[in-house]
Order: C-alpha cells, then sequence, then structure tokens
C-alpha cells in the first residue's frame, strides 16, 4: 500500500508540494533533449500548490497523481503535473508523508498508462524529490518530527 483509497477525496483540492534542496532536476529543451537545471532556479521558485484533477494505481498500489499547478509568478504555475510516491508505505497528506515524491510537469496533461509518460513537449521539468501534503504547514511540522 502507498496511500489509502480515502486520499481520492483530495480530487478537485489543492496540495502543497516542496521540492527537496539539492536533488536532480532536469529541463526538457528546445530540442527535446533533457538538459541539466540549475537546481538553485527551483529553490528560488520554492513552494508551489498543485490542483488534483485524479489519482493514478500502479501494480495495485494508489501510487500519484495528475494535476495542476496553481501558483501565481511561480516558475510552473499553469503546468500540469504527474507525481507519485518512489516509496512504498502507509502515507498520507496530513501525517505520515511520504518524504519522496518525484514529479514531471509540462504544458499537457500527462498520460497515464500503468505509470506517467513523460513530458515532450516543452516547457518540461522533472525532479527527483519532494514532499507533498494538505498545506505548508504540515510539510513543516513533519520536517520538524523528521530532525530538520
Amino acid at each position: 500500500m502507498s496511500l489509502p483509497p480515502s486520499a481520492r477525496d483530495y480530487a478537485g483540492q489543492l496540495l502543497c508540494f516542496e521540492p527537496w534542496p539539492g536533488w536532480g532536476w532536469y529541463r526538457l529543451g528546445v530540442n527535446h533533449e533533457d538538459s541539466p537545471l540549475d537546481y538553485a532556479e527551483v529553490d528560488a521558485a520554492g513552494v508551489f500548490h498543485i490542483r488534483v484533477h485524479h489519482f493514478f494505481d500502479f501494480e495495485g498500489a494508489l501510487r500519484g497523481l495528475v494535476g495542476r499547478v496553481e501558483q501565481q509568478e511561480h516558475l510552473f504555475d499553469g503546468l500540469w503535473v504527474a507525481t507519485w510516491t518512489m516509496l512504498v508505505g502507509k502515507f498520507d497528506f496530513v501525517e505520515r508523508l511520504c518524504w519522496r515524491w518525484d514529479i514531471e510537469l509540462g504544458p499537457t496533461q500527462p498520460r497515464v498508462e500503468g505509470w506517467p509518460v513523460a513530458p515532450t513537449t516543452p516547457p518540461a521539468y522533472g525532479g527527483t524529490g519532494g514532499v507533498l501534503a494538505v498545506s505548508q504547514t504540515a510539510i513543516a511540522k513533519f520536517k520538524a518530527r523528521m530532525g530538520e
């Protein structure tokens, strides 16, 4: 199990994503090649909110979601998102947060064919690490419990 079935109740709502500092990010270039992205650019952009469109299962477990960033003046504002837990456990969006959500962002709604299909149209970004919760406060409490 990864997320409980009750996580689907968040469809249509906003969730907060905080990228972990120092983790790998890429940007799809204009010639469709992956190019490294200076994490400082993502770090400076900071936390953002995702309006949940729908959730997806993988191998019988609820593992991720598709949504759209709603954060005015943010680097990712308006981009579609596919994000998923990279760990299997018992997680939620309030108390038991998963500390490793990977994410891909692009201008079109992501296809999920078992697992999300990476975006192919720029501007597109991907990152390996962040945390997703109901609020930035929930993330701060989670980080405090982790000793950060």
